[in-house]
């Protein structure tokens, strides 16, 4: 006789794989075989993948562009960081 879960219980021992349990572990601790954790994870993967979008896609174009200010930030902090090690350098000789 074939056992029904709701797809609560199926989504938290997904989540619990995905946190790295292995199939095996999860079907013994849960009374279930490691092809059923298989197949809600397959199942989960295939639901994720169909699902549109969440939030605003960011293009290409302002992803680099966003990227490039980012390492243009952490350049000058690397700089300003650099020039205030030298200078507690030579003030502690």
């Amino acid at each position: 006789m074939a056992r029904e879960f709701s797809q609560e219980f199926k989504d938290q021992v997904v989540e619990l794989y995905r946190g790295g349990r292995s199939f095996k572990e999860l079907a013994q601790e849960f009374g279930l075989s490691a092809t059923t954790v298989s197949n809600w994870v397959r199942a989960a993967d295939k639901r994720a993948a169909q699902a549109p979008p969440q939030g605003p896609v960011e293009s290409d174009k302002a992803k680099i562009a966003r990227l490039e200010r980012a390492l243009a930030e952490r350049t000058e902090e690397l700089e300003i960081l650099g020039k205030a090690l030298a200078f507690f350098a030579k003030r502690h000789q």
